[in-house]
């Protein structure tokens, strides 16, 4: 950058004296009470968007002359460098600037900062402690503390406030990668994004936040962290930093924020990757049919793992509230499919990431509904609780034909009614898979009955009648599901009247159950096996079975 000489109109007048008592207070409560013993080291003036503005670099006479002229150097070219920022940026600026080379060693203290920086009558002061130049080095650090100045020029002393420390602090993190590309000072900051992102709230955080302006500057522009600076109040809390926040972008572009963060497409001023590591999320497992919910509070970037295992699945969102997407095989983000089909044993998983900018945060409640009927190569292990149903059954008690006798019988309309079982012998494998049928080893069963006329007259039938279903079953908690895929039905039927011969009727087949699905509450104990049925405005059913072949 050209300099140029002594500016001839100055916007502020001479610098005060830095050896003068308490001058160097307000940037470093810690210096000696009688004022430090100062030399002026350099002056010289840089230009900025707003004009130009004097700068000049102190240093602590009784420090050690060794490497001075080379610290002052680097102090200089993080000076200039930020000013060329600026420039090439189109706007900002701080007030005259001294730089004071400070060195408060040994009996003084350590340091944790590598620098501070405050607003003084006369302009700006940074203190740059030589003992800790950061990681970046003294041109890094003295270009975020120069941006600071530039924050006090537009925002005055408010700007630092506690709920305004986000953006003053990663701003600054942002300019100085601006300035000085490159160094890799940022690191632990990004590290830093990666380890608090997943439950703090952007505008919680401090210095971290930087990985967002990385990626601010990048999507809109160099100018886009001042447009924020600009919008960002500097009184009312952190809820006033919200609400500013929230209408300062759309919530599609904290969305893609959220993705690009999470596909690691988060670059550097200058271009290189900011190496962000996204830590996965939780992980919400669909194995059966249930919800699960989510609940992240507002600007926290929610991130999760949704794992659909063997099905068709139909999800259902019952409560939406936040700005979210998935992705699939590190493929573009979109929305969630209403349906979803995970054949085999592969699981079909999604990323998934959100931001919300609503007061009220992400809430999110997922239902998948499993269909039943859906073939899963899956075999039940002996440590299982449902393992107890695999085996064969044989019905002792209850069943539909129980029940369709019991009402035929209620009717009045019958001298006798024994209405076969149905469902006499249930067979259940480890596979998944399941038989019936109405009599034992697959047999048919019997039946009779007779009616009487008003007449007087009796009319009798018997024969015997078969069944064969099956199709899979799955145990989700107390329930088990069946869903019945074949249906072979067989009736041999005499109809004896009082008049004429008998008449027979033999008949074979079976309507397509069409994956007719039944769900049954069981208990299963080892050697009994009972399941309950209840339809609504049909009656409960209930079976008892005892283990073994009849």
């Amino acid at each position: 950058m050209a300099l140029i000489g002594l500016r001839a109109e100055s916007a502020r007048a001479d610098f005060g004296d830095c050896a003068a008592p308490g001058y160097l207070d307000p940037v470093e409560d810690r210096a000696p009470a009688g004022g430090i013993d100062c030399r002026e080291e350099e002056r010289f003036t840089i230009t900025t968007p707003e004009g130009p503005r004097e700068v000049r670099i102190v240093v602590d006479a009784t420090a050690p002359p060794t490497n001075r002229v080379a610290l002052v150097g680097q102090l200089r070219r993080g000076i200039e460098a930020s000013a060329a920022a600026l420039m090439a940026i189109g706007e900002g600026a701080p007030d005259d600037l001294t730089v004071w080379a400070a060195d408060l060693s040994g009996a003084r203290g350590a340091f944790e900062d590598n620098a501070q920086a405050v607003r003084s009558p006369d302009g700006c002061q940074i203190a740059f402690y030589a003992q800790t130049p950061g990681p970046g080095g003294p041109p890094f650090t003295i270009a975020h503390e120069f941006f600071h100045c530039v924050q006090f020029a537009a925002h005055g002393a408010n700007v630092y406030r506690d709920a305004s420390i986000w953006w003053v602090e990663g701003t600054a993190e942002w300019f100085a990668n601006v300035a000085i590309p490159g160094s890799g000072a940022s690191a632990s900051y990004v590290a830093a994004f990666d380890a608090v992102s997943p439950d703090t709230a952007l505008t919680a955080m401090e210095t971290e936040s930087v990985v967002f302006f990385f990626w601010l500057s990048e999507e809109f522009g160099l100018t886009m962290p001042f447009g924020l600076m600009r919008a960002m109040p500097t009184s009312g809390g952190e809820s006033a930093q919200r609400a500013a926040l929230a209408g300062f972008l759309a919530p599609d572009d904290f969305q893609r924020f959220a993705e690009a963060y999470m596909d690691r497409r988060i670059s550097l001023p200058g271009g290189g990757a900011a190496g962000v590591n996204p830590f996965p999320g939780d992980t919400y497992v669909w194995s059966r049919s249930r919800e699960h919910a989510m609940e992240t509070d507002g600007f926290v970037l929610h991130r999760a793992n949704l794992e659909f295992q063997c099905g068709n699945w139909r999800i259902t969102r019952h409560e939406e509230q936040g700005t979210w997407q998935v992705s699939r095989d590190q493929g573009p983000w979109e929305e969630l499919p209403e349906e979803v089909s995970s054949e085999g044993s592969a699981p079909i998983e999604y990323r998934l990431a959100a931001f919300s900018v609503k007061p009220e945060g992400l809430r999110l409640r997922l239902e998948a509904e499993r269909d039943p009927c859906h073939i899963c190569p899956a075999t039940v292990q002996p440590d299982d609780p449902a393992h107890c149903l695999v085996g064969t059954w044989t019905l002792v008690s209850g069943g539909m034909g129980a029940r369709i006798g019991e009402m035929l019988r209620g009717t009045g309309q019958y001298e006798t009614m024994n209405y076969p079982d149905l469902d006499a012998t249930t067979v259940f494998n480890a596979d998944g898979t399941f038989s019936q049928s109405a009599g034992a080893a697959g047999g048919d069963s019997s039946f009779d009955m007779s009616v009487r006329s008003p007449s007087g007259d009796l009319h009798q039938g018997f024969g015997t009648l078969g069944m064969d279903r099956s199709g899979w079953w799955e145990v989700d908690g107390e329930t088990l599901h069946l869903c019945f895929a074949e249906n072979q039905v067989r009736i041999n039927e005499t109809l004896v009247g009082p008049d004429g011969p008998p008449a027979t009727i033999s008949a074979e087949g079976g309507p397509d159950p069409g994956g007719l699905t039944s769900n049954r509450q069981y208990t299963c104990d080892g050697g009994t096996l009972t399941m309950i049925e209840s339809l609504p405005m049909a009656p409960t059913i209930e079976w008892v079975y005892s283990r073994g072949g009849g």
